[in-house]
């Protein structure tokens, strides 16, 4: 959480920027359905300048239901044989949903002269089906989807064409745009310290991503610190992506300070498919303190750390194998995965050494689970983007999990579920519900028991009135419980299930009740390429103390507030979002008034039923 004075200057830059957006929309819609910008009626340079700066997005379709089912445009096409697979390369003046309309500016313009695009290979290495392959509806709106899941892509389109000479066959176009991928963030944390992030997410059209930071703090000792990464994706076609990092001010977890050190590489393989067969993951880590704040003494005594980590998981997706043809006719999965899981620590802060703390815990575990689901997707747009094509699923997931835990020296065996349903309803509106617990059991008891419930909801897109502007609603609930509470962390408020801007640190909550509302309001109109989406919010959340018994002594934080989300969707970054809150009630050093601006915020659709097995995840 940032102070109100804090990056002062950015903030009253976004919000002039709003203002004059805000304004400028309005005055948009009484003038041509291209331009919005006094300076587009000019000739010459200041007419490209004001064509670039201010434009309507003429090419965003809004689906007339709401919703459409991804596999809809294919079905016609189920059966037959693929002849050809074309990939046709959009640049930054064009839109997927309509390669024909063209928007020169300096910027789109400029992007283009700058950006190597992504190679054809690279795409083809991405396509889960190839020349003479039957074609299958589910497998290519699957396709498409995980085209247009892919970082450095802003929007992927898959055309189906019959051929004159061939009534059995089709050619597939692969239609996508990428985003411009070099970007980078600078944080001036304070007048004595400032950090600086640069990455390319699209290294010369490889798909591969690097990433560069560097910290310049002076009252760090050393005053300087680094970090890189290098991400490479999709190796040899398996889909298997690895990462390899090292860091050098890293925010320690205990304290926030610039001071951790860490060593680290990762793989993952994703289900990119209901059809694929294996998905799994690795990741191995070092994470060390090293002192570079405070005195010897209180670094000793409340923040030194040193842990390792292995994490490995892999999981088989039932009856994939055994015949393709009929695998790809039904959409209902079964799914069985088994993960090993160490951490242990060699130095722990000495208050905490006779003292338990589940931060410092070393632990040992095995977990299997089976899984059971069935999902499609629909695309729709304004959801968490600004016009783009977005994904949601509709589905069910049931995951029965099982295995053996040695936390804290304590061996027990675990047992959870988590069951996931959401679907649109007759009107479009989308519901996402949640139900997920856990237990061990030591001596026959049960232990560290825990429940969760939770509710999303958000309504269909409304147009208002005969303008530029749309509105959607989102609303959400949740209800966490935990009993018998042995090793298991409290109920935090900073969580997702809770108001993550307040913290509970010093209160040991067993009960959470957390009720979330938000509108949203989405504009076609664009300022420099960003589009903008001012949204109004309100917050409640209850919590109960471990051992009171009485409901009527738990205590309830609120927050009310507005802001404004903004982005450019050619762009690598992420989302940047000014926040204003008023908080009734404050944790902390927290002011009742606050102020928060936030960057490169990933706001996407969470539709992945298949995980690694886990403890049931309450915070």
């Amino acid at each position: 959480m940032r102070h109100p004075s804090t990056h002062t200057s950015r903030i009253l830059l976004l919000v002039c920027i709003c203002l004059y957006c805000f304004t400028g929309s309005l005055l948009a819609q009484e003038q041509k359905k291209d331009t919005a910008f006094f300076l587009a009626s000019k000739k010459g340079l200041l007419g490209r300048i004001g064509k670039s700066v201010s434009v309507s997005n003429p090419d965003i379709i809004v689906p007339p239901n709401g919703a459409v089912r991804n596999d809809s445009a294919f079905r016609k096409f189920q059966g037959k044989i693929i002849r050809n697979i074309e990939i046709e390369k959009l640049g930054f003046s064009k839109s997927v949903n309509d390669t024909t309309h063209v928007v020169h500016n300096i910027f789109n313009d400029l992007g283009d002269a700058l950006h190597t695009s992504t190679r054809k290979h690279v795409i083809l290495n991405n396509l889960f089906f190839s020349k003479g392959d039957t074609l299958y509806a589910p497998l290519l709106a699957d396709n498409e989807r995980f085209l247009r899941e892919l970082s450095y892509l802003q929007d992927a389109r898959i055309v189906v064409k019959e051929t004159d000479c061939c009534p059995d066959s089709v050619d597939v176009v692969i239609i996508c745009k990428d985003v411009f991928p070099i970007g980078g963030s600078m944080d001036a944390g304070s007048i004595t310290s400032v950090g600086v992030q640069l990455n390319d997410d699209n290294i010369v059209g490889s798909g591969d991503r690097l990433q560069v930071q560097g910290l310049y703090d002076m009252d760090r000792r050393p005053n300087y610190g680094m970090g890189v990464e290098y991400l490479k994706r999709n190796i040899a076609g398996t889909f298997l992506n690895m990462a390899l990092g090292y860091e050098t001010e890293a925010p320690a977890f205990n304290s926030g300070r610039r001071e951790e050190k860490n060593f680290y590489v990762r793989g993952d393989l994703p289900l990119v498919s209901p059809y694929h067969v294996w998905t799994g993951g690795f990741g191995a880590a070092l994470h060390y303190t090293d002192n570079a704040y405070i005195g010897d003494s209180l670094y000793q005594s409340d923040f030194k750390y040193t842990y390792r980590q292995a994490d490995v998981w892999a999981g088989y997706n039932i009856g994939a194998r055994s015949n393709i043809h009929e695998n790809l006719k039904s959409r209902l999965k079964r799914f069985i995965a088994l993960r090993g899981l160490h951490q242990d620590f060699d130095h722990i802060p000495d208050i905490y050494k006779t003292r338990y703390n589940v931060a410092y815990s070393n632990q040992v575990s095995v977990l299997s689970s089976f899984t059971i689901f069935e999902q499609d997707y629909y695309h729709t747009n304004f959801l968490y983007g600004f016009g783009r094509n977005e994904d949601v699923p509709e589905g069910f997931s049931l995951s029965l999990t099982g295995g053996w835990s040695n936390r804290n020296n304590l061996s027990r065996p675990y047992f959870g579920f988590d069951y996931q349903r959401n679907y649109f309803s007759n009107r479009k509106n989308y519901i996402n519900y949640i139900v997920r617990g856990g237990t061990y059991i030591d001596e026959g008891s049960l232990e560290d028991m825990s429940f969760l419930t939770s509710v999303e909801y958000f309504t269909r897109l409304r147009k208002l009135g005969n303008s530029q502007w749309f509105l959607r609603h989102f609303i959400s609930g949740s209800i966490t419980q935990q009993a018998r509470t042995k090793l298991n962390g409290p109920l935090f408020l900073s969580s997702i299930y809770g108001i993550p801007q307040l913290s509970n640190e010093n209160i040991r909550a067993s009960t959470r009740v957390t009720f979330n509302m938000e509108s949203v309001f989405y504009n076609t109109w664009r300022f420099f390429g960003f589009n903008f989406a001012p949204f109004g919010f309100a917050n409640v959340s209850y919590l109960k103390q471990t051992g009171v018994a009485n409901f009527s002594k738990g205590d309830i934080y609120t927050a009310v507030g507005a802001g404004a989300r903004t982005r450019n969707e050619n762009l690598v970054f992420g989302t940047m979002e000014l926040r204003a809150f008023y908080f009734p009630r404050t944790t902390g050093t927290l002011t009742p008034w606050n102020i928060e601006f936030t960057t490169n915020l990933i706001y996407k659709y969470n539709s992945q039923f298949i995980k690694k097995p886990d403890f049931a995840i309450m915070n």
